[in-house]
């Protein structure tokens, strides 16, 4: 009796395993190398992320006066973000402009310069025509004449110096301000209104789903014939369904890891209904050769 239970016991073990097979092929049930061949194709697991992400960060330090953004919204390339306090920034820059455009000391230097090559001119005609001009006042005049051209270089220089710390004072004052460098979704905010920022501390977070990266390991001897530009068949999982998606191949890797035997294939491909949630997993169809 015994032998009898459990010969049915086995049975039906046997018939639980053989339907969770047949019911959940691809779970538990895969080839070596995550490669699932059929008749014609061979398919290439792999993960999705999105082709533009970055965490922003502000490159001075400050006190955030506004954030411009929320989770969620959708910014454009250039657009405001965050805004830190920018008082002493906005005073620095009006007091650099006045100091550049101030030409008093500039203009006072080339006037004096012109008259005294003028007078240094005409006294030399007269120490030459008739030496109603001595020498000694002669030379005199071509010191001073000399003199006023160095200084009024001297001050051009000093000008330039002056526009270029005005230029500074607007970069500095520009840094107070943080710009979407893409455009793309806000995904995360770290700080709030009020908190001190240190410079490249993690600000925000922005993402573009719009385009996106495919990135699998393949054997060599399946990915051979794989060159940037060729098309590729991907299914991208989507809820409880796989999208079909085109995509283009932008890198094959010219080595191969030599612990695993496969090679690294990058495909972009894009995302512009968003329905694909980047992170999500997927596969690359390829024909068998």
């Amino acid at each position: 009796m015994k032998t009898f239970f459990y010969k049915i016991s086995f049975l039906l073990i046997i018939c639980i395993v053989l339907t969770l097979f047949f019911i959940f092929p691809n779970k538990g049930f895969t080839l070596d190398q995550n490669i699932i061949p059929d008749d014609q194709s061979l398919s290439f697991k792999g993960v999705t992320e999105p082709v533009n992400e970055a965490i922003l960060s502000s490159s001075v330090d400050g006190t955030i006066k506004e954030i411009l953004v929320k989770e969620g919204d959708w910014v454009q390339k250039g657009d405001p973000v965050i805004r830190l306090y920018r008082r002493e920034q906005e005073m620095e820059v009006t007091l650099r402009f006045k100091i550049w455009k101030s030409k008093a000391a500039l203009n006072a230097a080339q006037t004096e310069e012109k008259n005294l090559q003028e007078l240094y001119k005409s006294s030399k005609q007269l120490y030459e025509k008739n030496h109603s001009v001595s020498k000694e006042e002669l030379t005199r005049l071509k010191v001073r004449s000399e003199q006023s051209h160095f200084k009024r270089m001297e001050l051009e220089i000093r000008e330039e110096q002056e526009r270029i710390q005005y230029e500074l004072a607007k970069e500095q004052l520009s840094k107070r301000i943080l710009y979407a460098p893409f455009q793309g979704i806000v995904t995360h905010i770290f700080l709030q209104a009020g908190e001190r920022s240190k410079s490249n501390q993690q600000l925000i977070k922005l993402v573009n789903p719009k385009v996106c990266y495919f990135k699998c390991n393949a054997e060599e001897r399946f990915a051979y014939t794989l060159k940037p530009g060729n098309k590729v068949t991907l299914y991208i999982q989507a809820g409880k369904k796989d999208i079909k998606k085109t995509g283009e191949v932008i890198f094959v890797s010219p080595v191969v890891d030599p612990a695993s035997g496969l090679m690294k294939i990058k495909v972009i491909f894009e995302n512009k209904d968003q329905l694909i949630r980047p992170g999500i997993s997927g596969k690359m169809i390829l024909p068998r050769q």
